[in-house]
């Protein structure tokens, strides 16, 4: 049996602290894909809905490949397929709802802002720091073990946007391994028993 969350609805967020972006923004994407997309499936922790979305980074390489392999292992394949991208927010001066820092508690946020599945929950204080005028989100990730504020959730229009893209990075398997990730090869399917 689950226990019961300590997380409940957001309420009435009148000075919720806010922080402002760091420098450069880290996210992992597939080759042919722009670095800004700004989801509103319901897939992402804090999608918005339609015609909004949220299009999600880290602050560094290390909480960027954590959140994208989901701590793998990954294939030669997922390896090949993606790149580091590191950019600088669109706008330097935008508000950040600062979901990490102590004063944050005081409005009923807890851990499970960041690890509480289904994402149902998550996305309606999304809606809310949105609804209060917040850009996005700082906060810390679900597969990264330390504690800091690696993640940053920015608001925009759902979809694709042609902002810079950034500089792109090969994602070689050392730079994986630093951040607790394997590459490793599938079986062959010789190699495979199957009993039915």
């Amino acid at each position: 049996m689950r226990p019961p969350l300590t997380l409940g609805e957001p309420g009435d967020l009148s000075g919720f602290p806010a922080v402002r972006p760091p420098a450069y923004l880290f996210r992992v994407c597939r080759r042919p894909l722009n670095t800004w997309f700004f989801s509103s499936s319901g897939a992402g922790r804090f999608d918005l809905e339609p015609p909004e979305g949220t299009c999600y980074f880290a602050a560094d390489p290390y909480g960027a490949i954590r959140e994208a392999s989901r701590l793998g292992p990954v294939t030669p394949r997922w390896l090949s397929e993606r790149d580091l991208r590191e950019v600088a927010p669109p706008d330097p001066n935008a508000r950040l709802a600062a979901t990490h820092v102590r004063a944050a508690g005081r409005y009923g946020l807890t851990m499970e802002l960041v690890a509480h599945v289904p994402y149902d929950l998550p996305r309606r204080w999304a809606a809310a720091f949105r609804a209060a005028g917040f850009a996005g989100l700082r906060h810390q990730l679900r597969h990264d073990p330390r504690a800091r504020p690696a993640g940053l959730s920015l608001f925009g229009p759902a979809g694709p946007d042609d902002t810079q893209d950034g500089r792109r990075q090969a994602l070689d398997p050392a730079l994986l391994g630093a951040a607790g990730v394997r590459v490793i090869e599938p079986p062959h399917s010789g190699a495979l028993t199957i009993e039915g």
